[in-house]
């Protein structure tokens, strides 16, 4: 059986961030190369092109923290928290139990 978590760790930013509109188009240009690698999977399942979307997962979520280290967040697990909380309540995680 598959667990149910993906452990990811901490993340270390870039050493120069700032919450502005190229960091935002960061996030967003990443998440587009998560989408044409998954394309590239679907056609051709192979491992290579899952190790492809994964490394482009990776981008991703550093984009991401990248932004939110540059909001002055540096513990963002209330955020993962309330996140998680707010998909159980529409019924997309189903265990019962919450994560401390």
């Amino acid at each position: 059986m598959q667990s149910k978590w993906v452990q990811v760790g901490s993340v270390r930013r870039f050493d120069e961030v700032k919450p502005d509109k190229a960091q935002v188009m960061k996030v967003a240009e990443e998440s587009l190369e998560v989408f044409s690698a998954w394309e590239n999977f679907r056609d051709d399942a192979s491992d290579v092109k899952r190790s492809a979307v994964v490394d482009e997962c990776a981008d991703v979520i550093q984009a991401t923290l990248n932004l939110v280290a540059a909001l002055g967040v540096e513990d963002f697990r209330p955020w993962m928290k309330a996140c998680e909380l707010r998909n159980r309540k529409r019924g997309r995680i189903t265990d019962g139990k919450v994560d401390e």
